[in-house]
């Protein structure tokens, strides 16, 4: 089997990354690359496994993808469910693995299979506190369950699986889902694709607050529908789906929004490369660790996975953080 390449990629969190703090980009995308191998570095290994972490609530999210994927299976199948169903077998399992694989450390011998929570690595649930921040997970997903029932479902009620577009997800095997732009991969990954006609419709599932970023980073699944799929600017119709509150935001798509994506990209990129040997994103090597900036706001560190290896950094202040 040949070995594998980190090529250089792109998407809105790593550009996200990146803007934030240059040293958690070398961490996520360089550090830990063959932190998987036998034969790693105890760096490679360290990132790599700070790398896989989730946190409480972005366990809630997935739990409420499946939830919410669960329950439009069967009304596809002609089966009727409610919310303490879908709950029961969509949410709760991945919740319960969730904080069982975390609490038992099993993430420790294998950490591309096992969930560890952040905030059980470095400690940070307030003291006696866990099990209300549990509790309230918990309900926020039957909240975001409640909502897709009475106000998402019903606009799909007509969709069939055959007008569905697949769209590879993280840990379903293989790649996630990206598409090719200048010669660079670029990740996109929508939770649900349909076509209706000549029109291509957009749903992402949102458990948390609504955020003005949520907007342009969706306005880049514009651009995939139109390299990968053929669809126009025109065609596409983007809905961001707020569960927790039960809203939905629609985003009408030009092709200045996808000239302002492509920009954005560019302009990053351009950002990126400085941190590469010779600025050369087709070998992908990146300058030593000391010559990636650490951050300038050190409140962001709080909720950084990498936080562990930053404090090893003689000019790392946790003083400020």
């Amino acid at each position: 089997m040949a070995d594998l390449v980190n090529t250089f990629s792109w998407s809105f969190s790593a550009a996200e990354d990146f803007d934030l703090c240059r040293r958690k980009r070398f961490w996520a995308k360089y550090a830990m690359w063959g932190g998987w191998s036998p034969e790693a570095t105890p760096l490679q290994k360290d990132a790599y496994r700070l790398g896989k972490m989730d946190n409480a609530w972005s366990v809630l999210g997935r739990a409420v993808e499946d939830a919410v994927m669960w329950a439009l299976r069967r009304h596809q199948a002609g089966v009727s469910v409610t919310v303490d169903e879908a709950y029961e077998h969509g949410a709760r399992p991945h919740l319960i693995r969730a904080w069982t694989e975390s609490r038992k450390k099993l993430f420790l011998q294998n950490p591309k299979k096992h969930i560890c929570l952040r905030e059980h690595y470095y400690q940070d649930w307030p003291p006696g506190r866990e099990n209300e921040i549990m509790e309230a997970v918990k309900a926020q997903a039957r909240t975001c369950i409640s909502h897709f029932m009475e106000t998402v479902l019903p606009r799909l009620a007509k969709v069939s699986p055959v007008q569905e577009i697949r769209v590879a997800v993280i840990g379903s095997g293989g790649d996630p889902e990206s598409f090719d732009f200048n010669g660079m991969k670029i990740y996109a990954i929508p939770d649900y694709v349909y076509r209706e006609g000549d029109r291509l419709h957009i749903h992402d599932w949102k458990a948390g607050k609504a955020k003005e970023s949520h907007a342009a980073q969706l306005k880049l699944y514009g651009l995939w529908a139109q390299v990968k799929h053929g669809f126009n600017p025109g065609q596409v119709d983007i809905f961001i789906e707020y569960l927790a509150e039960g809203t939905v935001r629609q985003l009408a798509l030009t092709e200045s929004d996808l000239d302002s994506i492509k920009t954005r990209i560019a302009d990053s990129v351009t950002e990126m490369a400085d941190y590469l040997v010779d600025g050369d994103i087709a070998r992908n090597r990146p300058l030593p660790q000391e010559d990636w900036d650490l951050t300038l706001d050190y409140r962001c560190c709080r909720l950084c996975n990498f936080l562990e290896l930053c404090r090893k950094d003689p000019d790392y202040h946790p003083d400020t953080a």
